[in-house]
């Protein structure tokens, strides 16, 4: 059992990652640090849940962060889901955007998929507000012209609740928004 401060080494491949407990802020993180090549992004999800969940097992009564990185440097969205959060009263884990309460709804046109967030401002922040991201998933590059006028469609859509809106339009497979890639422009 690694103790906290301590460091917990798991590597069912050689040399490829490692496992780090450390306390903060009366909460414990869990680092997954990999080196040499990345996993595949489903790889690398299933090590860093599989790691907060023996993190929980080990401290149950503890808040744990989970999140990954390859050396010193915090993995992109394209490199894995993000940051997986354990909360000891409710004995669950989740998304960062599931703890903070993010509402997240799908769509889909001829021409491409829609997806869309509402975040808010964290409790106690004031003045207190809201925002949508929607992000526009095409199977393969569309012109701008395309693309500029989905972002105008899914923003007058959003607008329609008087929040500001951002929108991206990215590349990639729906069902796999690590591959999803955004548009220069």
């Amino acid at each position: 059992m690694c103790a906290v401060g301590c460091t917990q080494r798991s590597t069912p491949e050689p040399g490829n990652y490692h496992v780090e407990i450390r306390e903060s802020g009366g909460s414990l993180v869990c680092e997954v640090v990999f080196s040499g090549k990345l996993p595949q992004p489903e790889a690398v999800d299933k090590i860093v849940r599989q790691s907060l969940e023996d993190a929980a097992r080990k401290n149950p009564t503890k808040d744990i962060l989970g999140a990954a990185f390859l050396g010193d440097e915090n993995l992109t969205d394209n490199q894995y889901s993000g940051m997986l959060i354990y909360t000891a009263a409710t004995k669950k884990i989740q998304t960062v955007d599931e703890y903070h309460g993010v509402k997240r709804s799908t769509s889909a046109t001829p021409a491409y998929f829609v997806e869309t967030k509402e975040d808010h401002t964290y409790p106690g922040i004031t003045p207190a507000r809201k925002w949508r991201s929607v992000t526009i998933v095409y199977p393969k590059a569309p012109s701008r012209t395309a693309a500029y006028d989905a972002i105008f469609a899914e923003i007058q859509k959003a607008a329609a609740r008087g929040l500001d809106v951002n929108a991206y339009v990215t590349v990639g497979d729906k069902n796999v928004p690590t591959s999803w890639e955004q548009m220069r422009d």
